[in-house]
Order: structure tokens, then sequence, then C-alpha cells
């Protein structure tokens, strides 16, 4: 069993000349579904707050996943993830998009490289 909490918005042309437009949030925690394989348009981040599971990228590679932890989902990079089938995970996410993630690369604040990112504390995200 699991619980979610999910808002999706679709901005405005005035909203996406901001450079940055959440499509969407949400929650969820327990026995989630696996996601995918898939491939978006639009970048997520997924932060991992407690429990653990898995995350494959473009590469094929199987990689653990371990609270806390950021997840990037990034345009055009087929992915595919999912908790512990047997103990779950709580996740919160965002939808985005927009010209300002280019810049946000550059900076190195997303890193499509690096798909799962250690954090040392999920509480500030969530």
């Amino acid at each position: 069993m699991y619980h979610t909490w999910m808002r999706y918005f679709t901005p405005s042309p005035t909203h996406h000349k901001l450079g940055l437009a959440c499509l969407g949030v949400g929650l969820q925690h327990g026995l989630l579904p696996t996601v995918g394989p898939r491939t978006l348009d639009h970048h997520v981040a997924v932060v991992v707050s407690a429990g653990g599971g898995w995350f494959r990228g473009a590469d094929g590679r199987r990689t653990t996943v371990t609270a806390p932890a950021l997840i990037w989902l990034t345009p055009g990079v087929r992915h595919h993830y999912g908790p512990d089938p047997d103990t779950g995970w709580d996740e919160c996410f965002v939808d985005f998009t927009g010209p300002a993630t280019a810049t946000y690369t550059e900076l190195g604040y997303i890193e499509p490289a690096r798909p799962v990112v250690p954090l040392s504390d999920a509480a500030g995200a969530r």
C-alpha cells in the first residue's frame, strides 16, 4: 500500500517567460510502483527522504538509491527506477521546465551526468 498526493499545472506562456516554470509537485510514501522505463520532455527532481531502492539511467547501469538522495530526471534521457518492493520509500518531487534549466545545469545545480546524488539531509527539500 502507498499514499500519494500530486498536483499538476499548466503554466501560461507568461509564466514560461520567467525562464523556469513548475509543471507539478507531489509527495508519495510506502510501497510505490516502479517507474518506467520512460523518457520525459522536462526535468524532474525526486528527493528520496526515507527508505531505498534502485535507479537505472541511460547507461543501463543499476544504481542503489539510499535515502536521503536526490534523483535527477532530465529531458530526453531514458530512465527506470523504483523503491525496494518490501520496504518502499518516501519521496517528494517537482517537475519543471524552461530555458533557465540550461543555466542551472551550467552552474552545476542540475547534474545530468550524476543522476543519483547522495544527500546529507532531505528535510529542507521535503
